[in-house]
This record gives C-alpha cells, sequence and structure tokens, in this order.
C-alpha cells in the first residue's frame, strides 16, 4: 500500500487512513487513485495537479485555473468494487452519478431479517428514504418463505436503492435530501428484468432530462448511471464499463507525477 499511498497527497493520505476497517481504507485509497487517474489521462495535467476538490454542494469537482469542468465524474464503492463513470468534455449544464450495490454482501443479514420480521417489515425500516410510490411497489412483491423469492425481492429493493443514490449524486445533494420523498422510480427492476427505460418522476410529474440506467457486472453487482442531459437537451452515450487493473493506474501516476 505504501506504492500507492505514495501517490496521494498527506491531506488524501489521511483521509484513506482514518478507515478502522483494512476493507474501507482499500476501497478508499482506489477511489482517489481512479479519480486522479481520469483527470490526469483525460484532462492533461501533472498527476500531481489532478486533484479533485468540492464544489458547493460538496461534490467532488476537477476545475482548470479558469474555471474550466473538462471532466464530469462521480465514484462509487461497495464490497470490494470501485467505480468511476466520467465525462470528457462535456456539454454545459450536463451532470453525472453512479451508483454501485452488491445484494450478496449484506444477504444473510437481509434473508435473517426477513425470516425473522418479514418483508413489510424490512421495506418500512427504509421507508423514510423511499418514495410513497416505491414503498407500495415493493410490498407488492411479497415474497414467501422461499430463499429464491426472498433473493429475488432483494435484487428488486438494492435495485431500487441504486437508480435513487445515482441520481441524487448527480444532484450533489446528500441522501437526507429535503425532496427524497418526492422522487420515484416508477417500473424499477433488476437489470435481469428490465423491460424498458426507466422512468423517474418528481414531485408528480416525469422528468424527461434525465436519462438513468441499471446494469448487472460481474454477476454479483448492479451499477446505476444518471445523466442530467445539457442545457441544449444533450446526452451521452453511456458505453460499457471496464475493468482497469490497479497496476496499470499506479504506473501511469507514477510516470505522470512532477512530485507532490
Amino acid at each position: 500500500a505504501s506504492r500507492a499511498l505514495s501517490l496521494l497527497t498527506e491531506k488524501e493520505r489521511a483521509s484513506v487512513l482514518r478507515y478502522y476497517h483494512v476493507r474501507d481504507a482499500k476501497l478508499a485509497l482506489a477511489s482517489a487513485l481512479v479519480k486522479r487517474y481520469a483527470i490526469s489521462r483525460f484532462c492533461g495535467v501533472p498527476w500531481s495537479s489532478a486533484e479533485a476538490t468540492r464544489d458547493a454542494r460538496t461534490k467532488p469537482v476537477f476545475r482548470t485555473s479558469d474555471g474550466d469542468e473538462p471532466l464530469l465524474f462521480n465514484v462509487s464503492h461497495q464490497a470490494g468494487l470501485a467505480v468511476l463513470f466520467a465525462v470528457h468534455n462535456p456539454p454545459k449544464g450536463l451532470a453525472v452519478g453512479v451508483d454501485v450495490v452488491c445484494p450478496t454482501e449484506r444477504r444473510t443479514r437481509d434473508l435473517g431479517t426477513l425470516a425473522g420480521e418479514g418483508w413489510n417489515s424490512f421495506v418500512d425500516m427504509h421507508a423514510e428514504v423511499f418514495g410513497l410510490g416505491e414503498v407500495t411497489a415493493l410490498k407488492k412483491i411479497n415474497p414467501g418463505a422461499d430463499v429464491a423469492e426472498r433473493d429475488r425481492a432483494l435484487r428488486y429493493f438494492y435495485a431500487l436503492w441504486c437508480l435513487r443514490e445515482a441520481y441524487v449524486k448527480m444532484t450533489g445533494e446528500a441522501l437526507l435530501a429535503s425532496w427524497l420523498r418526492d422522487l420515484e422510480m416508477r417500473g424499477f427492476a433488476p437489470p435481469e428484468d428490465m423491460t424498458g427505460s426507466q422512468e423517474v418522476w418528481f414531485k408528480g410529474e416525469e422528468v424527461k432530462d434525465v436519462d438513468i440506467k441499471l446494469v448487472s457486472l460481474l454477476g454479483e453487482y448492479m451499477i446505476s448511471t444518471a445523466v442530467r442531459r445539457g442545457e441544449n437537451g444533450e446526452g451521452v452515450e453511456v458505453g460499457d464499463f471496464k475493468m482497469l487493473d490497479i497496476e496499470q493506474v499506479l504506473a501511469f501516476g507514477e510516470d505522470a507525477t512532477d512530485a507532490l
């Protein structure tokens, strides 16, 4: 880890090392490295200058000296996987968000909760961060005692969680945003059950300027990307996610470093 940490600033290292669990520190380290990698590679700046800052809403951004944002990006990590979603040279007004979930990471705990307290109680535990229509839709799933049914229901739950989180992160606001219950993902489903484009509604009206997707990755993960189109309606084509080897990132960082 010393090689990777040496590519970060003292402030970034402190942010990584504050985690109690090694697995969490590793994910924080990977996130910091991949952000620097993307900024340095696509914006053509030295590694030491490829530092993300936070905007007024605390969303990580990269701005050049003249205030431009040549690269929009968002990072999410869970269960050993760090994901970066980025758009180079975005149209004005574009915004992006990404989230990753791993239902299998919490499967034993979740199945235990369902066995002890039931599906409706499980949904109610999280009802404050879902829209009323979403809570109703989740409760309609009503899985029986069969483990396969409960696994499928949990995939719907985590699909919804992932979609909402990507949207909220796109806006730059936290999960405690005052409008959370006004947001509704209609017809949500895990990737294997999706039959069309994801509908997003806000305060009873359909949101037409946001494109949101949910895909499976590596058999365990679901990743959602949210894109608010530019001021003139420009969108972006979201490609497939590509695996990035940490050695590739470290080698790039060492080559691009001009002393931190």
